[in-house]
């Protein structure tokens, strides 16, 4: 009797197995017929971490733009980096001198945390003066669209963000409110805008018939620009001078990391994945460049990663980068075997629940991945809970197809519901 269950058990332990080939294998089919109909460039690869094996491969070591999956390798990146808490800024006290120097954190002054910071530069009564000090490359990266500079998902990088170096306004009727007020006499209402900002200079426009909440609209900025935004904020002057001299500097730690990796990748915040290279850069490299990080990333980190990306920014906002399935893959079992799963799923978006897939995958909380999205581009890399309680990684990147992405978004998600039913 013993051995007649034992040959039940491992006779249903094949039909599971067999069952989940050929739900993969038909899954893999289906993707191929998609592709070749709607001329567009598919690349697909699932891992079974139970098994250890691939149960689908398609085009998974050809290469396709990101988008914002490239977070994903910044996020491993700034997690592999930075161990302490955020400094917002780091200050001296030199007699009755108060000298700060940016961190380039992208929360000061952009989020709820701020309490500590400016209640310690409050309570400095003295002459407080800001370093003349700049990021090692340009205020945007390589490759991405200059058309998008008044869009609030394209803010300068900078070493000294305030406001998210974005304009924040609030319209209801004729009523308008600014923040920072600094910029109140610069913003415009008109009949018809075609840009919310001049190109090169801090003038706004909204239409006068339109309402908006918590609308943002990076502005240009500079260090006399800080300068002068957080003596507003102060209500005393701050100075700006040379960096010339050499200060023992203390950092003013902030808040926690993780709060900074969720958001970025929940929300995909571009502005705290450009900011988080910047300082990655110079923990590594003693520079604030996202390029030294990439650098030091792809030949310490990531040593083996199948395909060597071209890798140019934190967020992703450049059509420069190309990464492979494979290595999104690769990637992504590294963060599985190196962070406990409860808290590395917590930093993802969750499938018809959380950020960026809210909206998305309906009924789907089993999915646990970052999407990457930029016109004809979608892509979705992450982690699949099956009903069996295992887990797949998976990544799936869909190049230059016409039209929306919504066709797109359905199939992956009725793929990634045959697969959470058949493992």
């Amino acid at each position: 009797m013993t051995i007649l269950k034992n040959n039940y058990f491992w006779m249903f332990l094949v039909f599971l197995v067999l069952t989940g080939c050929s739900v993969s294998k038909k899954v893999q089919k289906d993707l191929v017929k998609e592709s070749e109909a709607n001329h567009h460039f598919t690349g697909v690869l699932v891992y079974n971490t139970k098994t250890g094996k691939n149960i689908i491969d398609l085009n998974a070591s050809k290469y396709f733009t990101p988008a914002s999956n490239t977070k994903l390798f910044t996020f491993y990146t700034a997690w592999k980096t930075l161990k302490d808490s955020v400094a917002g800024f780091e200050y001296y006290k030199a007699g009755d001198s108060l000298i700060l120097r940016g961190t380039a954190d992208p929360g000061f002054l952009n989020d709820s945390t701020d309490a500590d910071p400016m209640a310690f530069l409050r309570n400095w009564n003295k002459s407080i003066y800001l370093i003349d000090e700049n990021i090692e490359e340009p205020p945007y990266g390589d490759g991405w669209s200059w058309g998008d500079y008044s869009y609030a998902y394209m803010p300068e990088k900078s070493i000294f963000p305030i406001y998210g170096n974005t304009v924040h306004v609030d319209k209801t009727g004729d009523r308008i409110q600014v923040n920072p007020s600094f910029f109140s006499d610069k913003v415009h209402l008109m009949d018809t805008i075609y840009l919310s900002r001049e190109k090169d200079e801090n003038i706004f426009y909204l239409r006068k018939k339109a309402s908006y909440e918590d609308k943002r609209i990076p502005f240009k900025t500079s260090n006399q620009m800080v300068a002068d935004l957080l003596g507003q904020e102060l209500g005393a002057k701050v100075t700006l001078i040379p960096n010339k001299e050499v200060y023992a500097f203390k950092p003013f730690h902030r808040t926690a990391y993780d709060s900074l990796y969720t958001k970025m990748l929940v929300e995909s915040d571009n502005f705290i994945a450009e900011q988080l290279m910047l300082q990655v850069g110079r923990a590594l490299s003693g520079k604030y460049s996202v390029s030294e990080a990439i650098t030091y990333s792809l030949e310490h980190f990531l040593p083996q990663i199948p395909q060597v990306p071209r890798w140019v920014d934190g967020s992703g906002l450049s059509r420069y980068n190309l990464f492979t399935p494979a290595s999104m893959v690769h990637l992504l079992k590294k963060m599985y075997r190196e962070i406990p799963e409860e808290r590395l799923f917590d930093y993802f978006p969750k499938g018809g629940k959380t950020g960026t897939l809210k909206n998305n995958y309906k009924n789907q909380p089993y999915i646990r991945a970052k999407s990457g999205t930029l016109s004809n581009n979608y892509n979705l890399s992450g982690y699949l809970i099956t009903k069996k309680g295992n887990v797949l990684i998976f990544s799936y990147m869909s190049n230059h197809y016409q039209g929306g992405s919504s066709s797109i978004k359905e199939t992956v998600s009725g793929h990634l519901a045959r697969l959470h039913e058949a493992y």
